[in-house]
């Protein structure tokens, strides 16, 4: 055979060894719902998300119709974030301020048949006005809010003039403290929020005082609008497993194998008896030494009391270790096994169609290793801003595709690593003879 005929042989071979990876190297399937949108995400149910064989996501991955992956991102659900109005009470009070004295003059005329007399008398008088100071409730429902602005309504006399007041906040009406000593206000209707708003009210305050420091003939307060921000938190999703009772020389022990290769955000131990209390260290291995237990947590507390005035059981953290082997002990006793929750955020799978569906979700594949392109390289802007603009489409049932062997690793190396490694070492020979042969000729003496 010819080098240059080895050459092609080699080639047209490793390229059949390294056939693209296709749907059936993957354990799982499942069809997502169709849209004509481009730019599309799914919601992975807990069922992919514990079958998943790396801890980055990375062996998922979206076909279309004729077995062409798709560029994908993995993104997490966000918390929901909603500008909410409540409109606020307040109350009006009157302030009576003694200013500087004033100088009157008054005239008096008297007036008889042939003749017209007229008194002047002037004379200083002290004068007191009246102001209208107002005290809004910032958290009549007894809630705190970080409010971004409060918006007014008024009137005030003359309208023409700026109103000047004096804003303080604070807890106890007898210690009110001044975050602005002159903020000021106008009557028209300026595209500027700021002339009828007030701003930057610091949180955690449940009164707000309104005082004019300005001299202004009336202030009447009609109306506040408090805009804020409404957080729900992140939607997640919790698995719940029953751990074993093991013993050893060292005493006694709940024991659970972690269940996925993600890791779960939090995690909590609830008893399984009523109005119950768990007390104990919290213990776990990794996959190099799984019977090296090492203490994680000392004197965790955990409880399933319901009460309003009990403070809620506290989530144990556990992001910040990645365990294989989970023991817990008790010091309380147990009459029945307690249950363990584990809390995983929402996961979503962003990827962008080329209108040839309908496309496939495919998963759990031990020995994936290429990498699709990510949408971050592809789409301009970050992806918490693209993932809104993704329509939500629907993951339907679960199927098979290579089953659950591609879970794990095979027993016996794959037909595909033989070939590779047969034809490394067919080109390392062949071109180690070839050598050899050149050495000789080069080497042969030459006839005389």
């Amino acid at each position: 055979m010819s080098k240059t005929g080895f050459i092609i042989l080699l080639l047209a071979l490793c390229a059949q060894a390294q056939a693209e990876v296709d749907i059936g190297d993957y354990a799982f399937q499942a069809v997502i719902s169709e849209h004509d949108q481009k730019l599309q995400r799914v919601e992975l149910p807990l069922e992919v998300i514990l079958t998943l064989t790396r801890s980055d996501l990375g062996d998922l991955v979206v076909f279309n119709v004729d077995g062409k992956q798709m560029p994908h991102s993995i993104v997490v659900t966000p918390a929901t974030v909603t500008d909410r109005v409540i409109e606020l009470p307040f109350h009006k009070f009157d302030r009576f301020l003694l200013q500087q004295t004033k100088i009157v003059t008054s005239r008096e005329q008297n007036q008889r048949a042939d003749s017209t007399s007229e008194l002047e008398t002037t004379e200083r008088i002290a004068v007191q006005s009246v102001r209208n100071d107002y005290l809004i409730e910032l958290s009549p429902d007894e809630e705190a809010r970080e409010f971004e602005r409060l918006e007014l309504q008024w009137q005030h006399e003359p309208v023409s003039q700026i109103l000047e007041i004096q804003v303080e906040v604070g807890n106890d009406l007898d210690r009110l403290r001044t975050i602005r000593s002159r903020k000021s206000l106008t009557n028209s209707q300026s595209g500027d929020p700021d002339w009828r708003s007030i701003t930057r009210i610091p949180s955690n305050n449940k009164y707000l005082r309104l005082r004019p420091i300005n001299d202004v003939v009336s202030f009447e307060l009609q109306q506040v609008n408090g805009h804020y921000r409404e957080t729900l938190a992140a939607p997640s999703l919790t698995h719940r497993l029953t751990p074993e009772l093991v013993s050893d020389e060292t005493g006694e022990f709940y024991f659970f194998k972690y269940p996925s290769m993600v890791s779960a955000e939090t995690m909590r131990i609830v008893p399984g008896d009523n109005h119950s209390i768990i007390v104990g260290d919290l213990y776990a291995s990794h996959a190099n030494k799984p019977q090296e237990r090492r203490l994680v947590e000392t004197g965790f507390r955990q409880h399933n009391i319901d009460d309003d005035e009990v403070k809620p059981s506290q989530a144990l953290n556990i992001s910040r270790f990645y365990p294989v082997n989970i023991w817990f002990s008790s010091t309380t006793d147990l009459p029945s096994p307690p249950q363990v929750e584990l809390r995983y955020p929402r996961y979503e799978v962003l990827f962008l169609g080329d209108g040839n569906g309908p496309y496939r979700l495919a998963w759990g594949n031990h020995a994936q290793q290429i990498v699709t392109a990510a949408l971050s390289d592809l789409l301009d802007g970050h992806l918490e801003d693209i993932q809104q603009r993704g329509v939500l489409v629907q993951l339907g049932s679960t199927e098979k595709a290579g089953g659950e062997t591609r879970l794990s690793p095979q027993a016996t190396l794959p037909w595909k690593t033989w070939l590779l490694w047969a034809l490394l070492v067919l080109a390392a020979l062949v071109t180690g003879g070839m050598a050899y042969r050149l050495y000789r000729e080069m080497n042969v003496e030459s006839p005389l």
